[in-house]
């Protein structure tokens, strides 16, 4: 059993503009979709026995080989080695934090506390300096 289909356009019912379609088809389907068609183009003859290409491996997208491919990104590269800061500005940095833990926890805001005092925990411990010698 032979199928011929054909390339078609048709005239838009909303618009009255020609579109062309996007598949092909029989005569009569054609004909029995829309009111105003032409052929534009030459047929195809499919055979009905024959049976199409199916690949037994699963076909990936060129995107999603790319996807796998990639290095998967660091989480928090920031902390992962921190820029180092001298101890005038950790001291600076946790008298902030201090006084901000104590405002979230008067406030309420107790998911902003809890991050404020990790960040207060991970910071280095400045040691006092030495008397000046005598």
């Amino acid at each position: 059993m032979t199928l011929t289909l054909f390339p078609f356009r048709y005239r838009d019912p909303a618009t009255g503009k020609w579109i062309r379609a996007r598949y092909k088809a029989t005569v009569e389907e054609i004909a029995q979709r829309h009111a105003q068609w032409e052929i534009a183009g030459p047929p195809e003859s499919r055979s009905g026995n024959a049976a199409m290409f199916r690949p037994h491996y699963r076909v990936v997208a060129h995107a999603e080989l790319k996807r796998l491919e990639d290095v998967a990104p660091m989480l928090d590269p920031h902390r992962a080695l921190p820029p180092a800061i001298d101890t005038l500005e950790a001291d600076l940095v946790r008298v902030f934090l201090r006084r901000y833990v104590r405002f979230c926890a008067r406030t309420r805001r107790y998911a902003a506390m809890q991050g404020a005092a990790r960040l207060y925990a991970e910071l280095p411990v400045s040691k006092p300096a030495p008397p000046p010698a005598p």
